[in-house]
């Protein structure tokens, strides 16, 4: 439950820390797209608003059935369906803010007995709630690091 806990409060710090990192930021670097197939910030923000729902839905599935199996993800495609290179800054933000907020809330909820409940993943096979929960705590790090990296280019 320890790691779990360091997880969630992680969960809860980021979209303060995403906020003062996209504050200064100019339209043009928001928006700017490092390669043709790559997300620009805005992109990766719709990205982790997407993901935040996803996981949540995986992780209710798990808790209100035995073993359910995730239907396929796409991010490319629902980043695509989102059009976020499309939508302001301000919005996305809230919008993330504001679901993230409610992820923290759900998560927490969250019975340590309930951790080891198992769904099913098309490539990583069984995982367990706690994972779930650690992988989306862990996203968040891959996409600063891709905002960060759209910035030096």
């Amino acid at each position: 439950m320890e790691h779990f806990a360091a997880h969630i409060a992680k969960l809860s710090a980021f979209p303060a820390r995403l906020h003062a990192f996209v504050a200064p930021l100019t339209d043009t670097q928001i928006r700017f797209r490092p390669q043709d197939k790559e997300w620009s910030i805005l992109e990766n923000i719709g990205h982790l608003i997407d993901i935040d729902r996803l996981y949540v839905e995986r992780v209710d599935l798990i808790l209100s059935s035995e073993r359910p199996q995730f239907a396929p993800f796409n991010p490319d495609e629902t980043v695509q369906a989102g059009n976020y290179q499309t939508k302001s800054l301000s919005e996305l933000m809230e919008v993330y803010t504001e679901l993230r907020q409610a992820t923290v809330a759900g998560l927490s909820t969250i019975e340590p007995d309930e951790l080891t409940r198992v769904g099913i993943h098309a490539r990583l096979g069984e995982i367990t709630v706690a994972r779930l929960v650690e992988i989306l705590a862990n996203h968040d790090e891959v996409h600063y690091t891709q905002m960060s990296n759209n910035l030096t280019q």
